[in-house]
């Protein structure tokens, strides 16, 4: 259906006096027409602009201490632990991605006194403030993890069933007899006999792995099973490890935003370990700036200049582009090369030409 319409401007525009078009700028506060223009159809258009897809990766990491981390070097041998409870932040990728997006300061109207063209032009256009607001807002998504049930919910036994024998003296049958006996006491157990039980447990379960693995048992079984029960004796030890060694847990969050870009250098976000991301201006010491290299000949974009009212569409075409990342004024991330609107220059397309590919919808010359 597109390829048809194009079709059909070109030939609408190879039949048309060249005068029948005339072009001039304007902004969206600009009344219409413009004096002395005489016309039966107008389409407004801005001109392409592109745009910059930032997406941040960054994880929120919470460290937590765990229960018995004093008797984790006497009762396990362990040494790297987690010491004491904090928060801190990780810059894991920032990736970019080049949109188009209608440019507010580049737009255009076209008056012709064609029918058939402004019949096209009719069918093929939107509203100007439709196109304007297609430029993408700033988003973000957060995944929140949150601390295993088994650490949160950890609650050992403070007591235990304690019995103590002696000798109860009776009289039987007019005899005194010294008879043995018992008494069972319940008695609170100490925080480290309590460490000494969650390191049994965790000495145990590596003993069932052992005799798994080493077919030591009497019953065989499938691989899946074996697979099955050896994945829930290494949960188990993990859960009682952490009691020893802390835990960490992340929550990843990745914001998406978009911004406009020309070619000098401008900061995309702002980062630090102790803060996480930021999209409102920081300190220097935290900013990660986007820069543009051109890669090639300066002179070949050489802005036309133009004279109002032109006879012709005014386009941009895009020029490459060399794009990094930059962080405390040293390159962190190249991200290649990226064709950009902005590095472009301004160009006339005869409505006879062989350049004219259509306008998509009211704000698009490609």
């Amino acid at each position: 259906m597109k390829k048809n319409v194009i079709a059909l401007i070109i030939c609408a525009l190879s039949f048309s006096a060249f005068a029948q078009v005339q072009v001039y700028p304007r902004t969206p506060s600009d009344s219409f027409p413009e004096k002395g223009v005489k016309y039966v159809g107008r389409v407004q258009y801005a001109l392409p602009t592109t745009v910059l897809k930032v997406t941040v990766s960054v994880s929120k990491v919470q460290e937590v201490r765990g229960y018995f981390a004093d008797y984790a070097e006497s009762l396990l041998g362990l040494t790297n632990i987690i010491q004491q409870n904090r928060t801190y932040y990780t810059l894991n990728s920032v990736d970019v991605e080049p949109i188009t997006a209608p440019d507010e300061s580049k737009i255009f109207t076209a008056y012709t006194s064609n029918s058939n063209l402004a019949k096209l032009w009719q069918e093929e256009s939107m509203s100007a403030s439709d196109v304007l607001a297609v430029t993408p807002l700033t988003t973000y998504t957060t995944h929140t993890a949150s601390l295993p049930d088994f650490f949160k919910n950890y609650a050992d036994i403070s007591y235990t069933q304690q019995s103590e024998a002696f000798v109860d003296t009776k009289i039987i049958d007019g005899v005194v007899t010294q008879v043995p006996a018992s008494h069972t006491k319940t008695v609170s157990k100490s925080f480290e006999s309590k460490a000494r039980e969650a390191a049994d447990a965790i000495v145990k379960s590596r003993k069932d792995q052992y005799n798994l693995v080493a077919g030591e048992q009497e019953t065989p079984y499938s691989g899946e099973a074996l697979q099955t029960m050896l994945a829930e004796l290494k949960g188990w030890e993990n859960n009682y490890m952490s009691l020893f060694a802390g835990i960490s847990i992340a929550d990843t969050t990745s914001y998406v935003y978009v911004t406009p870009e020309n070619l000098s250098p401008v900061t995309a976000f702002y980062f630090n370990s102790s803060k996480g991301f930021s999209q409102d201006k920081g300190a220097n010491a935290d900013a990660y700036n986007l820069i543009f290299n051109r890669i090639y000949n300066k002179s070949i974009t050489e802005i036309v200049e133009l004279q109002y009212p032109q006879y012709g569409y005014i386009t941009r075409d895009t020029k490459p582009v060399q794009m990094s990342l930059a962080h405390a004024s040293a390159k962190v991330h190249d991200f290649g090369i990226m064709n950009m609107h902005q590095a472009g220059s301004l160009q006339i397309v005869p409505l006879y030409s062989k350049q004219l590919k259509g306008i998509k919808g009211i704000g698009f010359i490609f």
